[in-house]
């Protein structure tokens, strides 16, 4: 990532002299190996997070659910992080900035930006879900307008929190070469951000994350025992919950190797690269899984998966069949009785259209 690699300085920590460029060699095999899985990710991040901005869109249109805004709005961060990724791929191979001070500067805001923003959108997602799972009413009782809007919060939160990186970037000439470096707030500037916006941004979501899908999977375990086993709707429930908990997982699982890297390096303690550009690819790669992630979990991400393959997807909201009580069901089901727990069941899945973890997504 631009300006991450003034930390490569090999300078004392009490000095603010710019960084050498980075003069390492690699293997002919580890470069290889490095191309080959970055090609990879980048095509899976990019085509599977525009299905995954596609499908919540088209899905959106007939069920508003909540659940599909906050996964379009994880999709937006992680497609802005592969596509602000190649810059980075070049300045690696070209050991110089591939374009000027302005680039360098909105480059390296942008990429925090979307780091930032997914991590608070994980955060959101894990405070929605745990208020719809506890109380359904309470969801149901605020509109989908008003939850929208800590979507658009949480972009600007990720936008004031990075905004002083765009200071921080800067293009300079070291050795007859162009480096795009944050050595604009010396060392004990960069240690300051970067210590704070670890644990702020970094270990206090995931504590919280960890504590609300705790309670989460709680509070559906005691509902499945109290109701003498999984129906329907709480199958559903909890297949989304678990997809939700495995994003969150691969997420930080992808990002805690960067972050206590990048600590190390700003304090000087590591300075090697081979490590450091390793976990720089494994960042990239998150970005591809969580759309490998939506279509392993959701039918309905499979389906577009399969019409864009064969040019059948279309915008167009599906016709939705109707239930003999004369109202669109949220889920598909082939109603054959007017029993009264199939009435019941229905009805349930009525409500949940309302909730904010609606699980029309999978």
């Amino acid at each position: 990532m631009p300006g991450v690699d003034a930390a490569t300085s090999s300078s004392k920590m009490n000095s603010t002299v710019s960084p050498t460029p980075e003069t390492t060699e690699y293997p002919l095999a580890l470069i290889v190996g490095y191309v080959i899985l970055y090609a990879v990710f980048f095509t899976v991040a990019f085509f599977g997070n525009i299905m995954a901005l596609l499908t919540c869109y088209r899905k959106y249109r007939s069920s508003r659910s909540i659940l599909l805004c906050y996964i379009s709005s994880l999709a937006a961060a992680d497609l802005l992080f592969a596509i602000l990724s190649t810059i980075d791929v070049s300045y690696f191979f070209l050991k110089e900035w591939p374009g000027g001070n302005g680039l360098c500067k909105i480059q390296g805001t942008l990429i925090e930006i979307s780091y930032t923003a997914s991590i608070l959108t994980l955060v959101a997602i894990s405070h929605e879900r745990s208020r719809s799972v506890r109380s359904t009413s309470l969801a149901r009782n605020r509109s989908v307008a008003q939850r929208t809007i800590v979507i658009k919060i949480l972009w600007i939160v990720a936008i004031v929190v990075c905004a002083p990186l765009f200071y921080g970037y800067a293009t300079k000439e070291e050795n007859g070469k162009q480096l795009c470096l944050n050595t604009t707030w010396g060392d004990s500037g960069r240690q300051t951000y970067y210590m704070l916006q670890a644990v702020l941004i970094f270990v206090c979501p995931l504590m919280y994350m960890i504590w609300a899908h705790w309670k989460i999977l709680r509070v559906l375990q005691t509902h499945i025992r109290n109701t003498a086993g999984m129906g329907s709707v709480e199958s559903k429930q909890h297949k989304v919950t678990k997809m939700l908990a495995v994003v969150t997982l691969v997420f930080f699982c992808c990002w805690s190797p960067f972050i206590i890297i990048r600590a190390l390096r700003y304090f000087y303690v590591y300075e090697g690269n081979e490590v450091w550009r390793l976990t720089q690819l494994i960042i990239f790669g998150n970005s591809a899984a969580n759309p490998i992630l939506y279509c392993f979990y959701s039918a309905q991400f499979r389906r577009s998966f399969k019409d864009i393959l064969r040019c059948k997807f279309s915008l167009k909201t599906p016709k939705r069949r109707k239930t003999r009580t004369g109202t669109n069901s949220t889920f598909a089901y082939n109603v054959k009785h007017n029993s009264v727990r199939r009435v019941a069941e229905i009805e349930g899945l009525k409500d949940s259209a309302h909730n904010s973890s609606s699980t029309a997504f999978p």
